[in-house]
């Protein structure tokens, strides 16, 4: 059994372009970590299985965007907040991917793990 603690995940609602067996998809992030994400299921990405690989390209604020590749670790659900006028904390479970990143590059992660701390500070 591992002793290393669990990377934070982070909530949140960010758009990226996944790129798996197909034509690009844009999808929705819900939950982000150095290690991984959790994509909404999308139009294009709606069939995928554990083990598929594939490559996600996130938008970083003030540089180029960040691509990381990917193997879908598991099929789940997620909880996704709701905007509506008037209302606030109102969440919906949505249906998705876990997907687990294997990182090739030490600066690439360097540049996940700033962006993470950014969305801590929020």
């Amino acid at each position: 059994m591992s002793t290393l603690p669990r990377p934070v995940r982070y909530r949140c609602e960010l758009f990226a372009r996944l790129e798996a067996q197909g034509a690009p998809v844009k999808v929705r992030v819900l939950e982000l970590s150095e290690t991984g994400a959790f994509v909404e299921e999308a139009p294009g990405f709606d069939e995928a299985q554990v083990d598929d690989v594939g490559h996600l390209t996130l938008a970083l604020p003030g540089g180029e965007p960040w691509t990381g590749r990917f193997r879908v670790a598991r099929l789940g659900t997620s909880r996704r907040e709701l905007k509506a006028s008037g209302v606030e904390h109102v969440t919906v479970a949505a249906q998705g991917y876990g997907l687990e990143f294997a990182h090739d590059d030490d600066d690439e992660l360097e540049r996940l793990r700033d962006f993470l701390e950014l969305l801590d500070l929020r």
